[in-house]
């Protein structure tokens, strides 16, 4: 069997949840990896097949050979017809796909390495670009180079949905444990007909045990960076997703059913824009299981953004939960040799990761 794929996945007792926001983990044309000179010749060699693409003529030999010495590096995308049998650009529709890759870099390093680090059957993914991405992240970095070595197990599952985002940041999950089935809420609506979630609140479904799920709610709340003091804006955005959230949760059975929310919810325990969230009866903060001055997850660790918040028939099966901070770079605490500086850190964000008995 494909060490990268598998129907099931035997639990051991135990199951470990994380959830790490990595700080834009996107893709980049290959190109862009390439040494100046390289990256400067395959640029040219990408015009001038655009050029050829324009012609009224095609001048075949002239278009197998770019392609040929683009390999690997930028393809056509025929959308009508076939560029390499058209006659000309009146017969053919389509355009040049510049071939991506994901970013290789210590950054990048970093985050498998933190992800390695969880130890995780599930994991919360936070800022990716796309599914495609996420994949390629992992079966080219974190599973050869990480996961593998160490003697650990893949993640087969790995799904993600694009949310409302412009820039394309999105949400995703990365398991060992099988799905059984997802739902977005990207086309959830306020009042005034504007979406209520900045990026998406994902809901995933696990076959955690036989006759045992796992429901997930995967989200990524409004940013507090973009508002004046005191962040009111922020709030009030903020305030409306929590309690759509809350309304979620609200249909589950919390004394009975695994259930777990859990994200960069972007704002410190205290605010009142997550109130529906941490206030709600039978819904528990793993990180309370610390003392308050470790829950911090941003930067220093002085505030908490990052919260793991589940059931209460899932809170008596907690065993263990800790913050995993070595990813950050700061100039007090403990951090990966790797991490030198703010461009090689994983992210600005720690991982919370808790531990249950299953």
């Amino acid at each position: 069997m494909n060490p990268l794929s598998g129907p099931e996945y035997p639990m051991s007792g135990e199951c470990t949840i994380a959830t790490f926001n990595c700080e834009n983990l996107f893709s980049r044309p290959g190109i862009f990896e390439e040494p100046d000179e390289k990256a400067d010749s395959l640029l040219h060699q990408v015009d001038l097949l655009k050029t050829e693409l324009k012609k009224a003529v095609f001048d075949h030999d002239a278009i197998k050979k770019l392609l040929s010495g683009l390999k690997g590096f930028a393809t056509i995308n025929d959308i009508r017809g076939k560029a390499t049998s058209a006659k000309g650009a009146a017969d053919w529709l389509g355009y040049v796909n510049l071939t991506k890759t994901t970013l290789a870099d210590a950054a990048v390093d970093n985050v498998a390495r933190v992800l390695a680090d969880t130890g995780a059957d599930i994991i919360c993914m936070i800022e990716v670009e796309d599914r495609i991405t996420l994949k390629g992240f992992h079966d080219d970095i974190l599973y050869p180079e990480f996961l593998r070595p160490a003697g650990s197990k893949p993640y087969p599952y790995i799904m993600s949905i694009q949310g409302n985002d412009g820039r394309g940041i999105n949400v995703g999950v990365m398991s060992r444990v099988p799905v059984n089935w997802m739902l977005s809420h990207v086309d959830d609506r306020t009042e005034s007909n504007t979406p209520v979630f900045s990026r998406d609140c994902l809901e995933v479904n696990f076959a955690l045990a036989p006759g045992t799920p796992l429901h997930l709610l995967v989200n990524h709340f409004k940013s507090m960076g973009y508002s004046s003091s005191g962040d009111p804006q922020g709030n009030k955005r903020r305030l409306v997703q929590t309690e759509r959230v809350s309304d979620l949760i609200g249909e589950h059975d919390l004394g009975r059913e695994y259930l777990v929310t859990a994200g960069d919810f972007n704002a410190p325990a205290t605010s009142p824009s997550l109130a529906p969230l941490l206030g709600k009866a039978g819904l528990y903060n793993v990180c309370e299981n610390l003392p308050p001055a470790e829950r911090g997850t941003y930067r220093t660790g002085k505030d908490q953004l990052d919260y793991i918040l589940v059931s209460d028939a899932l809170k008596t099966n907690l065993q263990s939960v800790r913050i995993e901070r070595r990813g950050i770079y700061t100039a007090k605490g403990s951090r990966y040799p790797t991490v030198t500086n703010r461009k090689t850190e994983a992210s600005d964000h720690a991982a919370v990761v808790a531990t249950f008995s299953v």
